[in-house]
C-alpha cells in the first residue's frame, strides 16, 4: 500500500499509517491502526479570559493507554489535524468503527 498523507505541517502530520506530533522536544508517534477512541478538548483559559479558550487537545487510547496525541492553540490548525486523523481512521482497512 503506498503512503497517503493527509496532513503535513510544522506541528504534526497525519498519514495513512502514522499521526506523528512535532514538539520543542522531539516528536511523538502513534500507528494509525493502534489509535482507538480518540476525543477532542477545549483547554480552559485564565478567567479573565473566559470567552477565549486557551486551546485544544485529541486524547485516544494508543495500546491500552489514554494519551494526549496532540494540542494547539489555534482552533482552525486543530480542526485541520483532527479531519486528517479522522480519513486515516476512515481509510485504515483493520479499523472498524
Amino acid at each position: 500500500m503506498r503512503r497517503v498523507v493527509y496532513y503535513r505541517g510544522p506541528t504534526a502530520e497525519v498519514t495513512n499509517e502514522r499521526f506523528v506530533h512535532h514538539t520543542a522536544d522531539g516528536q511523538a508517534v502513534y500507528a494509525i491502526s493502534e489509535i482507538r477512541d480518540v476525543t477532542t478538548e477545549t483547554l480552559d483559559g485564565p478567567w479573565w479570559r473566559a470567552r477565549r479558550p486557551r486551546g485544544y487537545r485529541l486524547r485516544a487510547w494508543h495500546r491500552g493507554v489514554l494519551v494526549v496525541i496532540y494540542e494547539h492553540p489555534d482552533h482552525r490548525v486543530f480542526n485541520m489535524v483532527c479531519r486528517a486523523l479522522v480519513r486515516a481512521l476512515e481509510n485504515h482497512p483493520e479499523i472498524s468503527f
